[in-house]
């Protein structure tokens, strides 16, 4: 009797193991089960690119996880995620955990996105140059008299999605600082960010543009009602002059100063349901999605014009 229980036994642990094995492999580029982690400021054209995704391909689903860049960013470092949709490039310090534990990450870059700066409808400012904006956000100006020596408005303040944001980190790196300076807050959502401009007359809220650049969106247009989009101007090194708002045209011709690319980055060693789906944004359906949200996809969109003839008869 021991050696049938013993068989039985080794039965059993070869179909638990090849389960387990299966498990971990069933997904396909277009079939499956997989999780996302994505940065929460990317959350309007990520959405929208996974509903379109599911729908073009029902036995595929995706579990998208949104976070603030940071814990986006080490959520994907603790192989929680093979997959994460980010506003910036691994740094240097991430990149050697994954050359330490033999991984080359696959970078495939989707769209221009950007950095928007509200402002509440009833301040006078409508537009800042990129060296005052710099100087508002490494705390050099305090006030919008500082600005603008006309107006009743007092000490400036600025308000983030969340202290773990993209939009935080970005900041530093533009202002070369390690902290950000003492009037800035950071709140819950970008919506709260919204919300607060909108109630206050002093602030200055800083948001990723995807979030108010699809003008068809109704929330968009009740955001823009309650906020107001601010025109900056280029870098000082670039001789083109005027005020731009991030408008898609603006990003692309690099006129609006404080822009990003979004990347697909995956940790995905075989062609699995992540790689799937960083090839459909990335390809012609996925690129128009985030084209059609008002920022410039990464790759150019095509169009197709067709013209019909026919004969024109004159009225007699």
């Amino acid at each position: 009797m021991r050696f049938p229980t013993f068989a039985l036994i080794c039965i059993a642990l070869f179909v638990e193991s090849g389960c387990a094995s299966d498990k971990t492999d069933t997904d396909t580029p277009t079939m499956g089960e997989i999780t996302i982690v994505a940065d929460e400021t990317l959350l309007p054209i990520v959405a929208a690119e996974e509903d379109i995704f599911e729908h073009t391909y029902p036995a595929a689903s995706l579990n998208v996880k949104y976070l603030p860049g940071n814990q986006a960013m080490n959520y994907f470092l603790k192989d929680s995620s093979n997959i994460i949709i980010s506003a910036r490039k691994l740094n240097s310090k991430e990149e050697a955990f994954f050359k330490k534990i033999n991984i080359t990450p696959r970078y495939t870059p989707i769209a221009t996105d950007a950095v928007a700066f509200l402002t509440n409808p009833s301040n006078p400012d409508t537009a800042l140059t990129s060296e005052e904006i710099l100087k508002v956000l490494s705390g050099q100006v305090t006030s919008w008299a500082e600005l603008s020596p006309n107006t009743s408005n007092g000490k400036i303040n600025i308000v983030f999605d969340n202290q773990n944001s993209s939009t935080v980190q970005y900041i530093l790196e533009q202002t070369h600082q390690k902290k950000l300076p003492s009037n800035v807050y950071a709140l819950k959502d970008n919506l709260s960010v919204v919300d607060y401009v909108a109630k206050n007359p002093n602030a200055l809220g800083i948001i990723g543009y995807s979030w108010i650049s699809d003008y068809d969106d109704p929330l968009t247009k009740k955001m823009l009602k309650e906020a107001r989009l601010l025109a900056i101007s280029p870098r000082p090194k670039d001789t083109r002059k005027g005020f731009y708002q991030p408008f898609a045209t603006y990003l692309i011709d690099t006129l609006y100063p404080f822009s990003r690319t979004v990347y697909i980055i995956s940790r995905e060693g075989r062609s699995g349901l992540g790689t799937g789906f960083a090839s459909f944004v990335s390809g012609d359906i996925g690129q128009r999605i985030i084209q059609k949200a008002g920022i410039p996809p990464f790759y150019r969109v095509p169009y197709n014009i067709e013209i019909y003839s026919k004969p024109f008869k004159l009225g007699k």
